[in-house]
């Protein structure tokens, strides 16, 4: 059955006001919410002008106040649905409070490093927090947390910029996961068990944005459900920086894993993306211009070059110009394009 955006929106908005918001987060309420596909936008009982602001699923600030958005494809499960919605209202939520901790997502393209050591000890912690979710430890805590401090003194940037993706996605993703719980039951535990299994696949490590969902929802569900104190304020400090906090360091002994053909596959696979578009040459801008968005939840930095899907966004932050498509944008220096082509089919 095809439903319109206005059938999906009441739908969606019967599941979210069954949620009790309030258990899921202090200070959390449900926002307002937009549902769109490529020709519509709906809210609030009317269908609105679809302009380049309803741009994937994500908070945005709309006459004066953050409301979630998300982009329609196909027949969503409608308490799925529900539960993303609430996931992307979280957003506009740490958006209103000004959350300071937000990560940089453009510059974390270019200086993240993916080191075998790093995401070996990686690996490591997210056994043992999938380990907690089944059978929760004392000891296994302090043996993650260890691996943490260890990784926070060894590798800073990449363990902040975890942390903060941790901090915002997570937390965000954690907050979907307590609302299906109250929605459905089975949705939740179905949903739960995929999070386990994706953190326990050493290739789900690369992009490390994208893991860091699950890891970030995770380590909040084991600490809520066992009742230790973590960070819930909108302060500085990332949950992840204050659990470690006052840790000394401690040797993690012999890194196991060996990470390093995930980690050159990974690369190996963007380089042959990257070649087969300029070999394509179908070059849909082609002057320098400030680089203001990718598609950050998968783009890949190589040697120059970034690769993003669903758009890119340049020019000046007042007036941006918005390409549609799959993209290998020519990047000579941090923040700077001076050519996108499309990619190769």
């Amino acid at each position: 059955m095809n439903l319109t955006l206005k059938d999906l929106h009441e739908a969606v908005k019967k599941r979210v006001d069954s949620v009790r918001c309030e258990e899921l987060w202090q200070g959390f309420k449900p926002l307002r919410f937009a549902l769109y596909n490529d020709t519509e936008c709906y809210l609030d009982g009317r269908y609105i002008e679809k302009t380049d602001r309803f741009l994937g699923n994500t908070a945005i600030e709309y006459d004066g106040e953050f409301i979630a958005i998300w982009y329609v494809s196909g027949e969503p499960d409608l308490d799925i649905l529900a539960s993303k919605m609430i996931h992307e209202m979280f957003h506009g939520f740490q958006n209103s409070n000004n959350d300071s901790r937000f990560p940089q997502e453009l510059s974390a393209l270019y200086q993240y490093r993916y080191s075998d050591e790093n995401l070996s000890l990686k690996l490591k912690e997210q056994r043992l927090l999938a380990d907690m979710v089944q059978e929760f430890s004392g000891e296994k805590l302090k043996k993650l947390l260890q691996y943490r401090k260890y990784r926070y003194d060894h590798f800073p940037y990449e363990f902040v910029y975890e942390a903060r993706v941790e901090q915002i996605e997570g937390s965000a993703n954690y907050v979907e996961l307590r609302a299906l719980k109250q929605i459905s039951e089975s949705l939740y535990l179905q949903k739960l068990e995929q999070m386990k299994r994706n953190i326990l696949e050493p290739a789900n490590l690369l992009p490390v944005r994208i893991v860091s969902y699950d890891v970030g929802a995770l380590l909040l569900h084991v600490l809520k459900e066992n009742r230790v104190s973590f960070e819930q304020e909108f302060s500085d400090t990332t949950f992840s920086e204050y659990l470690i906090s006052g840790m000394e360091e401690t040797d993690p002994g012999d890194v196991e894993t060996n990470l390093s053909r995930c980690i050159e596959g990974y690369f190996h696979q963007t380089r042959k993306v990257i070649d087969a578009a300029l070999q394509k040459n179908d070059v849909v801008m082609g002057h320098r211009s400030k680089l203001l968005g990718v598609n950050v939840y998968n783009a890949v930095y190589l040697n120059g070059y970034i690769t993003s899907t669903y758009f890119v966004m340049y020019g000046e932050e007042a007036s941006p110009t918005v390409v549609h498509g799959d993209f290998v944008i020519e990047t000579p220096e941090e923040g700077i394009v001076t050519k996108i082509y499309r990619m190769a089919n």
